[in-house]
């Protein structure tokens, strides 16, 4: 489809939730991903769009730092994500589990995926931005936009 598409399809949203891989191909300067979530996150960034993701996502974030045993880039990569303009990140708490248990109780997704896609719910998101093809299969609300369908 492509960056132009892309763009096209961001000024119809208002909220948009952001699964982890968002984060990591922006963090990670994924070659074939990051002129998307450039896009993506500069539009949160300005205020075009509202974001939203979950601790989940600092969670897997902060793990790939750990694993390097790059403590600095933790450090760097928690900063980003709890500062990030006009970006919600939504804490794991009851009414989140509840919306998650009946995501994956329904779906049949792992728990991850099953927790973001809540949290799009719970926020009322006009789309949940992803590269989990398996997600797009199973789930019709919310929206689920692709990266790769973008490439």
């Amino acid at each position: 489809m492509g960056i132009v598409v892309l763009r096209n399809r961001l000024r119809a949203w208002k909220i948009v939730a952001l699964d982890t891989n968002v984060f990591v191909y922006q963090l990670l300067e994924h070659p074939t991903y990051v002129p998307l979530t450039d896009l993506i996150l500069r539009a949160v960034d300005t205020g075009q769009l509202q974001g939203v993701t979950t601790t989940i996502t600092l969670a897997e974030v902060l793990t790939m730092a750990e694993q390097a045993a790059n403590f600095q880039a933790a450090v760097d990569y928690e900063a980003y994500l709890t500062m990030f303009p006009n970006l919600t990140l939504l804490p794991m708490d009851v009414p989140l589990a509840k919306i998650a248990a009946r995501v994956r109780a329904q779906f049949k997704c792992k728990l991850p995926a099953a927790i973001q896609v809540a949290a799009a719910i719970m926020m009322k998101a006009d789309v949940l931005i992803t590269n989990d093809r398996d997600l797009q299969r199973k789930i019709s609300e919310p929206t689920i936009a692709l990266l790769s369908d973008f490439v």
